[in-house]
């Protein structure tokens, strides 16, 4: 019987360590989430701005060297 009990002793001591570990954590404010947001989307739009103007240089590229795709 002590090998049906132990696992779900083993899961409620995880579970403990887990809401203690969750306790320790120091969570970030309201302003620091938005502004690490805006700084992320800029990041995004960036790269995807900086992605498309590779991509039209390249096809410019083939097309000029005739290389359909």
């Amino acid at each position: 019987m002590s090998r049906i009990t132990r696992p779900f002793v083993n899961l409620g001591r995880f579970l403990k360590d887990v809401h203690s570990e969750l306790q320790r954590v120091v969570w970030p404010s309201h302003e620091e989430t938005y502004s690490f947001t805006v700084v992320v989307l800029i990041a995004v739009a960036a790269v995807a701005a900086w992605v498309a103007v590779l991509d039209i240089f390249f096809a410019k590229i083939m097309g000029l060297l005739g290389v359909s795709g």
